[in-house]
């Protein structure tokens, strides 16, 4: 396999751990919304703005943009704690505006900034007791028309929570989550979560997936990525490691490695499965973390993992 491991491991370990006014949001009648690829969330485009290339949500340039997060956190209540004018001013901004207002049904925060060097930034963050999410609006020009036509889409936006996404528009790869228990519930520092239902908030320990996109960069024999792999397990603190069922496959035609390692975590016998699977330059490190129930979940990890699809070079 090839990989390049510095940014792997730090992708692995993260992969293994958790003046105010009140307002509503309004827009033209006449104006027209568009649903964020990838995303419950709806707003009016300004003008010269096109979906982002590398990020969800849209751009007219690599500095002037708007960036949709959904979801953002588990619920409203800890994603907007720390969201307030002096949390703002203290990171040295000057806040223009701040108001507590609602998107639609949900509990909203607001706030318009700009920073010693002129360049303005909108965030909005809102939801309930069961999600969060964030649009962020940036503009690094000093063009008050472009930045006022970024405030009028932000404060355009509407969330339709029953919408269905495509989580993998913007990656380059496919998953199909119908047949196994483990669902995809969000992507956070651009690792792919799963949990059972697709629950956000997991109770400590709880099973769950994750999928890591990474580039190959040099080539590594299997006994390398084992012994790799292993090193960053024992880093995280678990013990009395013991690998097992590891094979040089094909899944899908794809190169891949699979293997379960056993061994103590937190005090408790776990389990960790891992596939790691590579096409065009492009791999993923698939994972799925249980300390219960072992069996069954191993077989439905593989139900999620077995369905990995590698989008053509071309296009996403």
């Amino acid at each position: 396999m090839k990989k390049y491991w510095s940014a792997l491991f730090i992708l692995i370990t993260t992969a293994l751990y958790a003046q105010h006014s009140t307002d509503s949001l309004s827009v033209e009648k006449k104006a027209v919304k568009v649903t964020i690829q990838g995303t419950h969330v709806s707003m009016t485009i300004p003008q010269g703005f096109k979906p982002a290339k590398d990020f969800i949500g849209i751009e007219k340039d690599d500095k002037t943009y708007i960036e949709v997060f959904d979801p953002y956190e588990n619920d409203y209540s800890t994603s907007s704690a720390g969201f307030s004018r002096p949390g703002f001013e203290n990171q040295g901004m000057d806040v223009f505006t701040f108001k507590t207002l609602n998107v639609g049904l949900y509990l909203a925060k607001y706030a318009g900034m700009r920073n010693s060097s002129g360049y303005k930034k909108y965030e909005l963050v809102f939801g309930d007791s069961s999600f969060s999410a964030m649009v962020l609006g940036h503009c690094s020009v000093n063009d008050d028309a472009v930045a006022k036509s970024i405030e009028n889409s932000i404060m355009s936006v509407s969330y339709d929570k029953q919408a269905k996404v495509n989580p993998y528009i913007h990656s380059y790869f496919n998953m199909n989550d119908s047949a196994s228990i483990f669902k995809f519930s969000k992507v956070s520092d651009k690792i792919f979560k799963y949990s059972m239902a697709g629950k956000l908030k997991l109770e400590a320990g709880e099973a769950n997936v994750t999928i890591t996109p990474f580039t190959l960069d040099a080539p590594m024999t299997d006994k390398e990525v084992k012994k790799t792999m292993e090193g960053i397990y024992k880093k995280d603190g678990m013990t009395g490691l013991k690998v097992k069922n590891e094979t040089d496959t094909k899944i899908n035609g794809y190169d891949a490695y699979e293997s379960e390692v056993y061994g103590k975590l937190n005090g408790k016998q776990t389990l960790i499965y891992q596939l790691t699977v590579s096409s065009n330059g492009n791999a993923l490190l698939i994972m799925g973390v249980t300390n219960t129930d072992m069996e069954n979940n191993l077989a439905e990890f593989k139900k999620l993992a077995y369905t990995v699809n590698f989008k053509p070079a071309t296009g996403k």
